[in-house]
């Protein structure tokens, strides 16, 4: 088995704690702390997690945004 470098195990943490998957269909379980104009309920797909951990996603309502999974709940949704 090859060794993984560093940066992919960056990645790899960071989308495990995200809790979700690139192509996921997520939804928010609360309101952001900022001014995102996001709100409970909105839904899209991730498009990218960050070695952060932050996802980015393209929402239904037809825009795209970061957010922070430990600061905004949100949950994947069943395919």
């Amino acid at each position: 088995m090859a060794a993984m470098d560093a940066n992919g195990a960056r990645l790899l943490a960071a989308r495990i704690r995200a809790g979700v998957a690139i192509g996921a269909r997520i939804e928010l379980v609360g309101n952001p702390s900022d001014d995102s104009g996001l709100c409970a309920g909105d839904r899209g797909v991730v498009d990218q997690i960050d070695e952060r951990g932050h996802v980015f996603v393209s929402w239904d309502r037809g825009f795209a945004s970061e957010i922070d999974p430990e600061s905004t709940p949100i949950h994947p949704l069943a395919a």
